[in-house]
This record gives structure tokens, C-alpha cells and sequence, in this order.
């Protein structure tokens, strides 16, 4: 199993690498929309960023609340390893490699474009003149660093986050291809019976947190999850020795209950 993720930094370059690397390596794309279709069970729809894109706007004051950040982060989570666990794929996007961390096969691109290349394209693809396509391009960067900092904490652009960093500045799409589908070939980038369990134990976790959130009873309590999808457990740590612990255990105890996926739960 393989997963890449291609974070873009040159409009529609990574959209192209995607597409064609999909079809060299014969994957699917997921896409943010894909991965909003996925958690509107989860109903992240009420957290109000679904309809927030970094081309639109950032999210403003108001809208940085800490468990409606929570929710959507949480719901977004679940929903990108609901769809990336069923088997080998890209997904294309922002952040996405975050939500995904700790599964050491994971492939990070980022693709690039100098700015002024950018720029040059939007004046043809969008007919704009080049006061406003270097305005519209500056304003796109902004707003994914505000988006990444406001989730992460993060600088989207900091080339540490990432395996690859691509420059479409003289290299062809299918140079990078070509590229990305080499790195692939390292035993590094492709799963083991060990990484593929780390991968479950992340969406058992992520899935048990979530239902910590969305349950009314837990839904304040701050909690770390280990989880073993093997055989079924979560253990449960750093539960306040302030709180009346006994009966906080009985109610993550209930969320878990109705969990089919969990048979044991413990405390540390």
C-alpha cells in the first residue's frame, strides 16, 4: 500500500501532478471535497468551515473557536483515513500529511511554482492584467498560511513538512512524475505489515476521540488515546486528577461501549 500526498503551492500545477501520477501508478485522488463528503456524518457541516476555502477566505476572529476547531479537525481526520485506509491512493490538497502523521510511509510532496510564472498564468488563464493576477496569487499564499497556522500551527511552506519539494519552474509534469514514481519504488514509502498497523491504530484513535467530542458527557475532557486495532483496546491517558475521575471513566466507558470496533477499554 501507498499514499502520497501533494500539497499545492502553484495553483494548478499540483493538480496536474496529481492527475497525471494517478494515472502512471493507476491510484485514485481524494480531494478535500472528497473528505468533506465522507465527514458530513461526522457533522462537520456545523462547525462552518466547510464552506471556507483558502481561495475564498480565512477564517476570521470570530470564527476561531476552540471546539469548533476541534470538531472539524477531529471530523476531517477520521473522514481522510475512513477513505485512505481502504487502499493505496494521492490525496491532493492542503495539511493533509498532518493528519496523517506517524505512519512512516506516508510520501509528502509539495509542488511549486516561482511566483512570477504564476502570476503569468493567471493573467492568461483568468484574463486578468498583472496588478490583479499578482494580487489575486499573493492573496492565495496568505490565506494558506493563515489557514495552516490557524490548524497547525504550522508553516505550510517550511520544507521540513514535506519528502519532496517540486519546482514546475523548468521541470515537466512528467519529469516530476517520473520523479515521484522512483521515490515510490523505495521500500521506505511503501507499507509493512507493522506500518499498515500503525495506520489502523491512528483511525481507531482518531474515530475514539471523536466520539469523545461528539458526545455530550465528554465533550470537554481532554484526553490522550492509545489504541491497539488488533485486539480491540484504547487506553485512555492524562485524564485530570482534578476531575471526579470515577465517574468520567464511566462516561468515556459508555461512548466506548457503542463502538463495535472497541472491546477493551483501560486508563493510565
Amino acid at each position: 500500500m501507498q499514499i502520497i500526498t501533494i500539497s499545492r503551492g502553484s495553483l494548478d500545477g499540483a493538480k496536474k501532478v496529481s492527475e497525471h501520477l494517478a494515472r502512471e501508478i493507476d491510484v485514485p485522488i481524494i480531494k478535500r471535497e472528497d473528505v468533506f463528503e465522507e465527514a458530513d456524518k461526522y457533522s462537520i457541516i456545523e462547525t462552518g468551515f466547510c464552506d471556507i476555502s483558502f481561495i475564498d477566505r480565512a477564517p476570521s476572529v470570530l470564527e476561531r473557536q476552540y471546539y469548533r476547531r476541534k470538531h472539524y479537525l477531529l471530523s476531517f481526520q477520521v473522514a481522510l483515513l475512513d477513505l485512505v485506509i481502504q487502499g493505496s491512493c494521492i490525496y491532493e490538497g492542503h495539511l493533509g500529511q498532518y493528519l496523517l502523521s506517524g505512519i512512516p510511509f506516508v510520501l509528502r510532496i509539495r509542488v511549486i511554482q516561482p511566483i512570477e510564472k504564476r502570476i503569468s498564468t493567471q493573467m492568461e488563464k483568468n484574463k486578468m492584467n498583472y496588478e490583479q493576477a499578482s494580487n489575486y496569487v499573493k492573496l492565495i499564499d496568505e490565506r494558506r498560511r493563515h489557514w495552516s497556522e490557524f490548524l497547525y500551527g504550522v508553516n505550510i511552506e517550511d520544507p521540513k513538512f514535506y519528502d519532496l519539494v517540486i519546482n514546475l519552474d523548468s521541470m515537466k509534469v512528467q519529469t516530476a512524475t517520473n520523479l515521484i514514481t522512483s521515490v515510490l519504488q523505495q521500500k521506505e514509502f511503501n507499507s509493512t505489515s507493522e506500518s499498515l498497523n500503525a495506520l489502523k491504530n491512528l483511525h481507531l484513535a482518531a474515530r475514539a476521540k471523536l466520539n469523545l467530542y461528539l458526545s455530550p458527557v465528554t465533550r470537554g475532557v481532554e484526553v490522550d488515546i492509545d489504541a491497539d486495532a488488533r485486539n480491540r483496546s484504547v487506553v485512555v491517558k492524562g485524564l485530570s486528577p482534578t476531575m471526579d475521575n470515577d465517574k468520567y471513566e464511566m462516561y468515556i466507558k459508555s461512548v466506548f461501549d457503542k463502538m463495535s470496533e472497541v472491546k477493551s477499554v483501560s486508563f493510565a
